[in-house]
């Protein structure tokens, strides 16, 4: 009882900070700006301002007592918002046997989101240049941040303005001091593909879906992004392909990890589409002998 209330009370304590957010921006900053530069300038910041700092921290300080309460389906932006479905995982003997299939069935390694990569992204996207490797936002499972990203541009110029794309994290067990919800995770997933276990062998989850050519803005904070393939089946089927047409794929299963299921996506009118299955590869290569599922691996 004492808990619904405080939820109570912390929700509108976010909305009135919200409010007094808003009313500052319309009535102080916009005319600040106004008076020094052009209105469409003013509009700009005023967007920049809200979309990329105001509205992002207003959430985080919603996160800190309020916490997503999910099944482990989809990935999830750093602030907790549902995003990606996840539709695939990949058996590989290392971290390297897992790289050099994926790369020699045409994907590209996503480089890390630094500032400047990110720059270069947007330049990339916006005047159709060439970067094959260009890095993903942040999406979270397992309480972290994808491990390793690939990609296919799906255009001419090998721009990433449009690409297939896919997040992966290593199935490992979560550190002590994690979120319970993380270890809940982890153990649903170990449950799922306990029949994979025997051998030295790492697991790979995955969220495949696909950026279209066209722009589109997220629903929680107004800032621009992809669009984005609603069928996130067809993504995991392309990985499949090709992995098989390069002759590396060793077996596939279908695991049933839940029912068919749509998830509100980031963008305003998409929602991602999903039949509750997981299809798992195992990728030919080396085996060892012995496996401990999910103990952190030394990167």
């Amino acid at each position: 009882m004492l808990f619904t209330i405080f939820r109570a009370l912390w929700r509108i304590a976010i909305f009135v900070i919200g409010a007094y957010i808003i009313y500052f921006a319309v009535f102080t900053a916009l005319p600040y700006f106004d008076e020094r530069l052009p209105l469409a300038v003013s509009l700009f910041l005023l967007y920049c301002l809200l979309a990329y700092g105001a509205i992002p921290a207003l959430v985080r300080l919603f996160r800190v007592f309020i916490k997503p309460n999910h099944i482990p389906m989809y990935s999830t932006t750093s602030d907790g918002w549902p995003s990606d479905p996840v539709n695939i995982a990949v058996v590989a003997h290392s971290r390297k046997h897992f790289v050099e299939a994926m790369t020699r069935a045409g994907w590209y390694v996503a480089d890390k989101a630094t500032l400047r990569n990110m720059l270069r992204e947007g330049l990339a996207i916006t005047f159709r240049l060439s970067y094959p490797t260009a890095p993903f936002s942040k999406l979270y499972l397992f309480g972290r941040p994808h491990d390793i990203g690939f990609q296919i541009p799906s255009n001419d110029e090998l721009s990433p303005y449009s690409r297939h794309h896919v997040r992966f994290w290593r199935l490992e067990l979560p550190e002590s001091k994690a979120h319970h919800t993380h270890h809940t995770h982890y153990h649903y997933w170990v449950e799922k593909l306990k029949h994979l276990f025997g051998r030295e062998r790492e697991v790979w989850i995955g969220a495949a879906i696909e950026d279209l050519h066209a722009y589109g803005i997220r629903w929680r904070n107004g800032q621009i992004t992809h669009r984005n393939n609603k069928d996130t089946d067809s993504e995991r089927d392309l990985i499949i392909k090709t992995l098989e047409d390069a002759g590396l794929l060793r077996d596939l299963t279908i695991v049933q990890a839940g029912e068919p299921f749509q998830v509100r996506g980031q963008q305003f009118d998409n929602k991602f589409i999903s039949d509750g299955t997981i299809r798992v590869l195992e990728l030919r290569g080396p085996v060892a002998t012995k496996l401990t599922p999910g103990r952190r691996s030394p990167r």
